[in-house]
């Protein structure tokens, strides 16, 4: 797959469970999955704005799409991420977490 950016999506094992860290540029965070769905656990950008988000997104939207899985943004405790996802990505509120059905 080929992002905006052309970034690649680099992953490594987390030192505790099943849980997977991910860099995509300046973005990088933990994840898991299940049969049903990609769980971002944590997320942070190094660089706000330079569009390597985005290029995050088209990685895990089309490992969904893939899958058949939803994606998940959990325990969003920054509200205006929250209503980023919520207003510009598509996402819906469950809970405390923001979720995306494909």
């Amino acid at each position: 797959m080929k992002t905006t950016h052309n970034l690649q999506f680099e992953v490594a094992r987390w030192p505790i469970g099943d849980i997977k860290m991910f860099r995509v540029g300046t973005v990088e965070g933990i994840w898991d999955c299940d049969d049903k769905e990609y769980r971002i656990i944590a997320i942070t950008n190094k660089e706000p704005g330079n569009g390597h988000l985005n290029d995050t997104f088209q990685w895990f939207e089309e490992s969904c799409k893939r899958d058949n899985r939803s994606l998940r943004i959990c325990e969003l405790w920054n509200k205006r991420f929250k209503n980023h996802l919520i207003k510009k990505r598509g996402f819906t509120v469950d809970g405390e977490d923001a979720v995306k059905h494909f």
